[in-house]
């Protein structure tokens, strides 16, 4: 049965990768090279049915086999067993997890083992060095709108001085604002992760794992790309129209970057988080 999980664990990952991969080609600014988003969508979505209907099919052969009620068996405690012993590696053991993170019980251990000095050190490195690649990606984000992008729309006829200079006071301001309240509350999200991987060890080794410090801060950075729509579709609606030749909404270079990094993030936050089908150390 647990290969059934599996096999539904990776359908259930590849149906949420499909929109994620649909987006990539909306990131891509729609052009014609970016349809292979479009046509791994389609496949996600194929491979994702297969793999759930043999999830099904395998589950449902297990339990007219009865390998569900022989798993189910091998957990069981036999009747008249009594006190386990520590020779049985079957029998059931008890163990307590204390709230400093003292471990009672557990095989092998001693009744004062603590989980490894290794564990908050690790969350706090997954969770500063992302908060710093955090930084370089809001720093891309910013440099990308206010420089490059009205750049491309310019399609080198006009320096940046000259661009802003064209630019209607009303319409860069409106920009200009909405690029500043992003770059604020991006900071914040920032300062949010460095703050979750910075809580005591106590509290953060049992809420926050590595991994999971690892999938939120690619969480965090989607949101950042996400939210960055607002002042990207700001320059791109109003800088056209008032410049003194014919322009249309380009992509610079660093705009694909940031945007596919977005969709790359989503895609790793979701492989991240989707339980496995049994428990495992992470």
């Amino acid at each position: 049965m647990r290969r059934s999980g599996e096999l539904f664990r990776w359908g259930l990952t590849s149906l949420m990768l499909a929109p994620v991969s649909a987006v990539g080609w909306f990131a891509a600014g729609g052009r014609d090279e970016a349809v292979a988003f479009l046509w791994l969508a389609l496949a996600l979505v194929v491979a994702g049915g297969v793999l759930n209907a043999l999830a099904v099919v395998r589950g449902v052969k297990g339990a007219v086999s009865g390998e569900l009620m022989a798993e189910l068996d091998g957990m069981a405690v036999p009747e008249g067993a009594g006190a386990a012993t520590s020779d049985d590696p079957a029998a059931a053991r008890p163990r307590i997890i204390l709230v400093d993170g003292t471990v009672v019980g557990e095989p092998g251990s001693s009744p004062t083992a603590r989980p490894g000095p290794e564990a908050p050190g690790r969350r706090r490195l997954i969770g500063l060095g992302a908060a710093a690649a955090l930084l370089g990606l809001i720093a891309l984000g910013a440099w990308s709108m206010a420089v490059e992008q009205p750049l491309a729309i310019a399609q080198g006829q006009l320096t940046l001085d000259e661009v802003y200079a064209v630019w209607s006071t009303a319409s860069r301001l409106t920009f200009q604002v909405g690029l500043t309240i992003w770059i604020v509350l991006s900071l914040a999200i920032v300062l949010g992760v460095a703050i979750l991987a910075l809580l005591p060890s106590v509290a953060g080794d049992r809420i926050l794992t590595p991994r999971r410090m690892l999938a939120l801060a690619c969480l965090a950075g989607s949101v950042i790309v996400v939210a960055a729509w607002g002042p990207y579709f700001s320059v791109g609606n109003s800088l056209p129209d008032e410049l003194p030749f014919p322009a249309g909404g380009v992509q610079s270079p660093a705009s694909l970057v940031f945007g596919l990094t977005g969709v790359a993030l989503s895609a790793a936050a979701i492989v991240l988080t989707v339980p496995r089908w049994r428990a495992r150390s992470r």
